[in-house]
């Protein structure tokens, strides 16, 4: 009976992938991987954490695991943090442009209306001058006369604006 107990529990230990080591004369039992690469840790039988309990590196890596999620949960805090403060900034911006641009639209087509209505005044005034009546009166009460061509002098400008500076009087 103790040998299909054994094996029975040989069954189960190659079918986990782990095997019998067989002992030294004096040696405690341990259970070994049965394949290369495993985590597997020796123990010692008979020695199996309680349960509720776990080892010390188990504790240890729980603690630096804990500690980890801290300083990620920090840096990605900052991350989010800086990165809503950069969506607002450039909320913020969007928004001035924005206004500045409908305050140039309205600017602008102010503009348009002053030249619109300067042009419409300038065409008013041009029409209600009577060229004819001023030609009539500067010659036949004034004694004005058009210019002949002795009377015309020419000059030739070095610069390409239209502006002439007198800077001596036009000789007779």
């Amino acid at each position: 009976m103790k040998a299909d107990a054994e094996k029975k529990v040989s069954r189960r230990r190659r079918a986990s992938g782990r095997e019998r080591i067989p002992k030294a004369a004096g040696a405690e039992d341990e259970l070994t991987p049965g394949y290369a690469g495993t985590a597997g840790r020796k123990r010692k039988a008979g020695t199996a954490p309680e349960k509720g309990q776990a080892s010390r590196a188990v504790r240890r890596n729980r603690r630096r695991a804990a500690s980890l999620n801290l300083v990620f949960v920090l840096f990605f805090s900052v991350v989010t943090v800086l990165t809503v403060g950069m969506c607002i900034y450039y909320l913020r911006m969007k928004e001035t442009v924005t206004s500045q641009t409908k305050e140039n639209e309205a600017l602008e087509s102010e503009l348009s209306t002053l030249r619109s209505e300067n042009d419409a005044l300038l065409e008013s005034v041009n029409d209600s001058i009577d060229w004819e009546y001023v030609r009539n009166t500067a010659i036949l009460k004034l004694g004005m006369s058009y210019a002949t061509e002795d009377q015309i002098v020419w000059y030739n400008s070095s610069s390409d604006s239209s502006e002439v500076r007198q800077y001596r009087d036009v000789p007779s």
